[in-house]
């Protein structure tokens, strides 16, 4: 991703390119306060400079820019509504571990901090500027980190690191959490009454994580389409690209995607009682493709055998052997999406498993793909690598005890991690919760691709929610998905126009046509 580019859909898993890391330059050396110089008592340009230098929860600041109203935040037009500290600092809890962070302190503080999530094997630190502008500009004392190296395109910083393995895996956004609250009370001269989290894929899987292992850092979490269960996703990331491009008799079957995806919303399109493009509940679809299948050889309007046979595959999930389950499949109506992630023959999910398997599951850079075989890798990741990576405990008791509140989403059409993903967490760890079940929501969203995109209304403002549900202490049941003219904009909180809203329905319920009113509008469909 070039730095001038605004590319969204997709991110927070895929990561972003090595040029984006030059948004703030290298830290500069420590520089103390001198001696003999006061620190300031109230916030502002004087006591962010005073900053530079000190150590406060585990953190040495190396840098402290002061922003003001109206100053660039990134690289991508965002801009900051009030003064703004920005501290960069570092931590390093053990050995062969340094772990950086930014932490953006905004002169409107509203009394609260909000931790953010990472993206594919990297921080969010590179850009965050870009993914936090609008959260500073509501007040949010933030932070970001850098998950314990510096971002890149793949794994290869895991060569022989297994701490920056843990600082990834979980390790940064705790100590972040931990130094953050602590810059946070010597600021402004009070600790926050409230700490939020907020990441989707790899991000979803840093806040599963913190809800599970750190239950005491965070009021109130959102996960949005989670990578949670990291090592099946990343063999089914090497199975799916394999089923995609390397099935007997398939060269590819990226010139097949619209075929068959028009093919499933004729069929299921109208479940919700609207035909509008969008499944309401793409579990609710029976759909198999062999009704499109050639009569006589192959054709552009039909699928050969091992055509339907491949879609089948992907619709059915990763599954061993003996028929367990890794990871569910796709539903019928994401075909669009699949292309940039693993039925194109650069798609991004293929690569991220080769990159996983190479550096953090054998340690051996000779490793290929070509050589993958799902049951003996799948279970090497698992022995190797699920106790350190994988969030998939569904006890959230701890978390719940103190209060903690769990917002879960995910978009039906995401062509990275499957929805069923989701459910399958969320309803193991309902279960687990027993009373205190209602303290956790997920919210399937129609059309909605990888954190955000797709054909459908994918813009919801889960944090806001958040926050509503942990002060109010109702469980939201109905949100409200927007679709731009220009959802990348949107996502980056730039001006961009509404064009359609839908609502967004407290898991089991799914969103319902009326009967009456513009399909476009949110107003027209029940919760039901």
């Amino acid at each position: 991703m070039g730095t001038k580019t605004l590319k969204l859909v997709g991110l927070s898993l895929a990561g972003v390119s090595a040029g984006a890391v030059a948004m703030f330059g290298a830290p500069a050396a420590p520089v103390p306060p001198a001696a003999a110089q006061a620190i300031p008592s109230t916030p502002g340009k004087d006591r962010c400079s005073a900053l530079a230098g000190r150590q406060l929860g585990g953190a040495s600041i190396d840098k402290a820019d002061f922003l003001a109203a109206g100053a660039p935040t990134s690289l991508f037009g965002t801009k900051a509504a009030t003064d703004i500290c920005r501290l960069s600092a570092r931590i390093s809890p053990a050995a062969g571990s340094e772990i950086k962070i930014h932490v953006w302190l905004p002169a409107n503080w509203n009394g609260k901090m909000l931790g953010f999530g990472g993206g594919g094997f990297n921080g969010s630190l590179s850009i965050d500027g870009l993914l936090l502008t609008r959260h500073i500009n509501d007040g949010y004392a933030s932070l970001s980190t850098d998950a314990g190296h510096d971002a890149a395109d793949g794994a290869k910083w895991a060569h022989r690191q297994p701490e920056k393995i843990i600082d990834f895996a979980h390790r940064a956004n705790h100590v972040g959490a931990i130094a953050t609250k602590a810059i946070v009370s010597d600021y402004y001269n009070s600790p926050a009454k409230r700490s939020y989290f907020f990441g989707c894929s790899n991000g979803g899987r840093d806040a599963l994580m913190l809800a599970q292992r750190y239950p005491e850092d965070y009021d109130g979490i959102v996960s949005v389409a989670p990578a949670n269960s990291w090592t099946a996703l990343m063999s089914s990331f090497a199975r799916n690209g394999a089923v995609a491009q390397l099935s007997p008799g398939v060269d590819t079957l990226g010139p097949k995607l619209k075929l068959v995806h028009d093919a499933a919303i004729k069929k299921c399109d109208g479940l919700d009682g609207a035909k509008d493009g969008l499944i309401g509940n793409p579990a609710k679809c029976r759909f198999d493709p062999a009704i499109l299948k050639c009569k006589a050889g192959a054709g552009s309007s039909c699928l050969s055998k091992p055509e339907v046979n491949a879609f089948r595959a992907i619709y059915a999930g990763t599954r061993t052997r003996d028929g367990t389950l890794i990871m569910p499949g796709f539903p019928p109506g994401s075909e669009l999406e699949w292309s940039g992630w693993f039925t194109a023959p650069k798609g991004q999910a293929p690569g991220m498993a080769e990159e996983f398997f190479r550096y953090m599951v054998y340690d051996d850079p000779s490793w290929d793909r070509a050589n993958f075989v799902l049951d003996r890798d799948y279970a090497a990741a698992k022995q190797r690598m699920a106790a350190i990576t994988d969030a998939t405990d569904a006890d959230l008791g701890p978390f719940a005890k103190r209060g903690g509140k769990l917002l879960m989403s995910h978009g039906w059409d995401d062509p990275a991690i499957p929805a069923g993903s989701s459910i399958n967490y969320f309803e193991s760890a309902r279960a687990s919760l027993g009373s205190r079940a209602d303290q956790l929501r997920l919210f399937m969203v129609p059309g909605m691709a990888h954190c955000g995109g797709g054909t459908g209304p994918s813009s919801i403002d889960m944090l806001g929610a958040l926050d509503k549900w942990v002060e109010k202490g109702t469980a939201p049941e109905r949100l409200i998905a927007t679709k731009y003219e220009d959802d990348k904009l949107a996502f980056a909180g730039l001006a961009t126009k509404p064009i359609q809203t839908r609502p967004a329905c407290a898991w089991p319920k799914t969103p319902h046509y009326k009967g009456s009113g513009a399909t476009t509008e949110a107003e027209s469909f029940v919760c039901r």
